[in-house]
């Protein structure tokens, strides 16, 4: 596979996970903070749970020339088509990829992808006079086609596990990120609004009814190896995709079996975090969670870095020089 390609499909997964996750997190935390939109201060708060560090939360107040608003904060979160960040750039940059990857993509990804950029600008002008939950209600419900269909009518190869690859860091990172950004004094209720926008409410139910604390609240979000958007479950299909896109080699050329087969660094790296998270348990990752996140964002953007330069690095640009003569 073209290196190209498998970048493309890389960042196509990563951009969809994105505005999915970007989506269900405003979706709740917009609902929560409406009866608070005349705050001058409230959108810091949204800003904050998508991971804005002071420093960043500065550097936006000086943007937006004063205090951001509930308002303010949903323009730059959700419709900013220029933010990578945001739930309409994102969308508009996983399409951006797709384009070029006609003869990867089954047509009926191509076309429901296509098909959402096209729409969005309807929908943008719509939440903006109704309100944005339609939107992000349906974006989830478009990630949800795509994904489904990259799940189903793509073939399982080399091209489908980097997109997956891809979305699995994103979900892990944009979970880490919304915990980090909960207050140590956070109430039942602030933890029963992180499942919701995690999509883990109905999945905490069935497993501990509706008794919810913060340690049962990270065995399902971090550790739980049957939810597919736990971070243990996105981990370890990350994990496992890596070590198929490095054949996953066994047997040497004379077809023995190989006493330590050979595993790349970013494959080393998911599975470092994973075993570190799956094996501990979720009262003492309740103890500290500000740590737990500072390593699960740490392990990201090094895994990131790692797959980069192992399948998508580029040869440097060679300028020729031409010597004149005197």
């Amino acid at each position: 596979m073209l290196s190209r390609i498998a970048e493309a499909l890389y960042w196509m997964g990563r951009y969809l996970e994105r505005a999915d996750d970007t989506a269900r997190l405003l979706d709740v935390y917009v609902h929560r903070m409406v009866v608070q939109a005349h705050d001058p201060h409230v959108g810091e708060s949204l800003l904050a749970a998508m991971g804005l560090d002071p420093v960043e939360l500065a550097v936006v107040r000086d943007q937006q020339d004063g205090p951001i608003d509930l308002w303010k904060a949903i323009e730059l979160l959700a419709y900013d088509a220029d933010n990578p960040s945001s739930v309409v750039g994102s969308l508009r940059l996983a399409r951006e990829n797709a384009r070029g990857l006609r003869e990867i993509l089954a047509t009926e990804v191509w076309e429901a992808l296509n098909r959402t950029y096209h729409e969005l600008d309807n929908h943008v002008r719509a939440a903006r006079t109704l309100g944005p939950h339609l939107l992000f209600q349906w974006v989830r419900d478009r990630v949800a086609l795509v994904g489904g269909l990259t799940d189903t009518v793509l073939l399982h190869d080399d091209g489908w596990r980097f997109l997956t690859i891809g979305r699995s860091l994103e979900r892990v990172d944009m979970t880490a990120r919304l915990l980090g950004a909960v207050p140590e004094t956070a109430d039942a209720s602030r933890w029963s609004g992180v499942l919701v926008s995690c999509g883990a409410n109905d999945a905490f139910l069935r497993t501990y009814g509706g008794d919810i604390d913060k340690a049962r609240a990270l065995s399902v979000l971090l550790l739980d190896p049957d939810f597919p958007r736990s971070v243990n479950y996105a981990l370890a299909q990350a994990e496992q995709c890596l070590d198929q896109v490095d054949g996953g080699a066994r047997l040497t050329s004379n077809g023995r079996r190989q006493a330590h087969p050979q595993v790349s660094a970013a494959a080393r790296e998911v599975g470092r975090i994973r075993a570190e998270l799956a094996y501990t348990d979720p009262v003492v990752l309740a103890q500290d969670l500000p740590a737990t996140v500072s390593r699960l964002q740490q392990a990201c953007a090094h895994a990131s870095e790692l797959v980069t330069q192992r399948y998508f690095q580029r040869v440097a640009f060679i300028e020729w020089n031409v010597d004149v003569g005197a």
